[in-house]
């Protein structure tokens, strides 16, 4: 009997998803896409302030704020979320969801999934963005 409870006990504790990945659901589940792109340090604020007009709310200049501190204390070789907010982009509530990857002090890698749409526009403004640093604008 003992043994029919345990093994009763780990399918449910499987089930639940054990405790891995319990703060994090998985972002492939949520049929977002990613839009990303290399970025200097001093040049993430910039950018998250240049796509925050593209989402109606919940993405302000509080959330913006948070990402950067959360970006600014991670260490070369750190890699998660620094930011997953509940944003409305054309009347719909989706998930804003920001990764970054530390491969350089001075350069993180930052992800960022969302609604399809949304994504594609922020990839776009990534394009527009890096030219511009380059042409030095």
């Amino acid at each position: 009997m003992k043994l029919k409870s345990a093994v009763i006990t780990i399918i449910f504790f499987i089930f639940l998803g054990g405790c891995s990945d319990t703060e994090e659901p998985k972002i492939q589940d949520k049929n977002l896409e990613e839009a990303s792109m290399n970025f200097e340090m001093n040049n993430v604020k910039p950018f998250l302030q240049r796509i925050s007009p593209l989402v109606e709310s919940g993405f302000s200049t509080e959330e913006i704020n948070q990402v950067q501190e959360k970006l600014e204390k991670m260490e070369p070789d750190d890699e998660y979320e620094i930011g997953r907010f509940d944003i409305v982009y054309r009347d719909k509530k989706t998930p804003l969801i920001i990764k970054a990857f530390i491969d350089s002090p001075e350069a993180p890698d930052v992800y960022i999934f969302t609604e399809p749409d949304l994504a594609n526009q922020i990839q776009e403004e990534m394009i527009k963005f890096a030219d511009e640093l380059e042409a030095g604008n």
